[in-house]
């Protein structure tokens, strides 16, 4: 039996609410990669072929023009799907991009990189006095702060503690 559904690749990305990417990005990528790690930054880092195919490229590479890859800090959704279930391989920011350019026509290639939603959180300190408030409420609010990068509150408080004694 052939799994006709196969795997597939989806890039989403835009400002602040991530939409599917346009074919011609999708064309061009050549390799993805994704680092997830439980005691450090996690990130991914994809490539793409850059190359003239149209009058239009005389001017500048026709991937270079588009401002969704080349914007810092804007949102980057990874999606694999098996068969018919999506998998979120990595939802981050761009950080940096570099673009190297070939030895000859079309082995140019532009390497877009970028860091989970923790760079997000690094980008302004604040300080807050949460009086009278348990840990898991105010967790909550604090993550609850980051919802407009993806960032869902789901602090469970634990089984056996003793809530906060209200104090002046």
């Amino acid at each position: 039996m052939t799994n006709i559904l196969g795997i597939h690749l989806t890039l989403l990305v835009g400002p602040t609410v991530p939409v599917p990417a346009p074919p011609e990005l999708l064309e061009s990528i050549q390799q993805v990669k994704v680092t997830h790690e439980d005691s450090g930054v996690s990130g991914f880092e994809i490539i793409f072929k850059v190359g003239r195919s149209s009058p239009l490229d005389l001017i500048d590479f026709s991937i270079l023009r588009n401002p969704l890859l080349l914007k810092p800090l804007n949102r980057l959704v990874v999606l694999v799907t098996f068969g018919l279930v999506p998998e979120v391989l990595m939802d981050g920011f761009i950080t940096h991009q570099e673009l190297q350019p070939g030895s000859s026509p079309g082995t140019s290639t532009l390497t877009v990189i970028g860091e989970d939603a923790g760079v997000m959180l690094d980008q302004e300190e604040k300080s807050a006095e949460h009086p009278a408030q348990d840990e898991t409420i105010i967790a909550n609010k604090i993550i609850l702060s980051y919802a407009q990068y993806g960032l869902i509150p789901k602090v469970l408080p634990p089984l056996a503690i003793d809530p906060p004694v209200p104090v002046e």
